[in-house]
């Protein structure tokens, strides 16, 4: 996926779940992030200035903003402030995710990034799998750490709690990846989700890439599941990918309350 000309969406399928991030500094000095992420099939929008910032988020969801190299730090930690502060986006500034890519090793710039509001900083200079791995931990925090609850028949997940039930039956020992992808595919319970799109969202990886990294963890997420009462769920498509659902419940009549997942936002 291609990234799209500054300040302008690149126009994602938000319909495949693939994370939309804002790259934010000099066009220049950050095209190699930018066509890295892309190739690694995230959906990349750019911006070079406060305004270019605030049109993007104001058009889509953005799941991370990455605080780029820039001539001006100083203009940067402002924006960064700023965008903390909900200037640019009032309902999600606070919890929009931003990593801040320091120039140099120095704690100096480091602390700044936190103290101006960042959730994480990588200093440079820095190998791209790591920065890759950086920025999708903050996606996957923002999943994990998103307050409310997810309902689905008799699964329950309070996802301010991490707390996961089927009926009365705690779910126990879930892996902090297994959790993750129990919430993805828990969004959308019966919708088949492609494998390239499940490690692209759990685990950050790019499409191509053979791995039973997917696999392995839906079988004991599957178990687990199945230790609580939830026999058959995270069903496998041959050839395809994953959901949530049995067939069982797929085939059977369904009642119109309890036909896809419910999202409740805790007050």
């Amino acid at each position: 996926m291609s990234t799209g000309p500054i300040g302008r969406p690149s126009g994602g399928d938000s319909t495949t779940g693939v994370p939309a991030l804002l790259l934010y500094g000099e066009e220049h000095t950050n095209l190699a992030l930018a066509d890295g992420l892309a190739l690694d099939g995230y959906e990349v929008h750019r911006a070079s200035d406060p305004a270019m910032l605030r049109a993007v988020c104001g058009a889509r969801v953005i799941a991370l903003v990455i605080f780029g190299r820039a001539a001006d730090r100083g203009a940067g930690l402002e924006v960064l402030r700023r965008l903390r502060a909900g200037k640019f986006t009032p309902e999600v500034g606070p919890r929009l995710r931003a990593l801040w890519v320091s120039p140099n090793s120095e704690l100096g710039d480091v602390l700044r990034g936190f103290q101006a509001g960042a959730d994480d900083v990588i200093r440079a200079p820095f190998a791209y799998p790591e920065f890759r791995a950086r920025a999708q931990a903050l996606i996957c925090r923002d999943v994990i750490e998103t307050p409310g609850v997810i309902e689905y028949r008799e699964l329950r997940i309070d996802t301010a709690a991490h707390e996961v039930t089927i009926g009365a039956t705690p779910v126990v020992g879930l892996r902090r990846l297994e959790y993750v992808l129990l919430v993805h595919l828990a969004s959308d319970p019966a919708r088949v989700f492609r494998k390239d799109e499940l490690l692209r969202a759990v685990w950050g990886i790019g499409s191509g890439i053979v791995t039973r990294t997917l696999d392995s963890h839906a079988s004991r997420l599957r178990c687990k599941l199945a230790h609580a009462g939830a026999e058959g769920w995270v069903t496998a498509i041959r050839g395809v990918g994953y959901r949530l659902s049995p067939d069982t419940l797929v085939c059977a009549p369904r009642s119109v309350s309890n036909d896809r997942a419910i999202h409740v936002r805790a007050s």
